[in-house]
């Protein structure tokens, strides 16, 4: 009987260990996830900066506990609070960045018309060219002007270098005015970089203006939505005078 119960004794402790294995799997499949997330995060941190720091502003979000702020953004996608678009660093460039996009909201009346976008280049106030333009025009809407005040009372005071950048989709176009989209965008650019110049007295050394034509997409030419997407007209805040970077775009030949 005394061999009996320590035969049983031998087959609890069995039990037992058979236990331990299985939590120690579950923490090691645990660790191994983890040391994944983190292998995953240093490439696309060495790969693609635009990308990690999209990751981090979005985690940052995530895990925010405070209350939303009062002031939203509003954007294609809907609406979003500054802390979303701004990273939460407290950078110089932050409080800048937030201080431009509250003078425009402050000053635009239909908030939806325009989207803010910040990246390792700066802050891009981003409209779509029925926005602004007529189709296949280079003539600022006298309904856009409104949005365009809004935005050169918000750059006239900040010490920032501003690129505008015109772009349009792939569907060709050939006028006598704009035998390509060359033209076009170019002459887009032109038109917005000249109203902040001379309506607002936005230092014309602190602007550049650029024309993209259909080589810039922000979504692949398949669908009239995404092709709506691309015309667009930028305005990019940069960082600094020599942070103006390309803008990270759609291509196809790297798919």
């Amino acid at each position: 009987m005394a061999k009996r119960r320590g035969g049983g004794g031998g087959g609890g402790g069995g039990h037992d260990a058979a236990g331990m294995m299985r939590w120690l799997l579950t923490y090691a499949d645990l660790i191994t996830l983890m040391m994944a997330f983190f292998v995953i995060m240093y490439a696309m941190s060495k790969a693609d900066v635009a990308k990690f720091n999209a990751l981090k502003n979005s985690l940052a979000v995530a895990f925010r506990t405070e209350g939303s702020a009062s002031s939203l953004i509003y954007t294609q996608q809907g609406t979003q609070p500054v802390e979303q678009v701004v990273s939460l660093d407290g950078s110089k460039d932050t409080e800048d960045f937030q201080d431009i996009i509250r003078k425009v909201q402050a000053n635009v009346k239909d908030q939806r018309k325009v989207m803010f976008v910040v990246d390792e280049r700066g802050l891009t106030i981003r409209f779509l060219d029925n926005v602004l333009f007529d189709l296949g025009d280079a003539e600022l809407r006298q309904d856009a002007l409104g949005m365009l005040d809004a935005v050169g009372k918000a750059l006239k005071n900040a010490a920032r270098y501003v690129r505008i950048e015109g772009h349009a989709d792939n569907l060709p176009i050939n006028t006598v005015r704009f035998p390509s989209n060359w033209e076009l965008s170019a002459a887009r650019s032109i038109a917005v970089t000249r109203y902040l110049i001379d309506k607002h007295g936005v230092d014309p050394k602190r602007l550049a203006s650029l024309g993209y034509g259909e080589y810039r997409p922000l979504y692949p030419n398949t669908s009239e939505e995404n092709r709506a997407k691309n015309r667009r007209v930028d305005i990019v805040i940069l960082r600094t005078e020599r942070s103006g970077g390309e803008i990270r775009t759609f291509d196809p030949i790297k798919r």
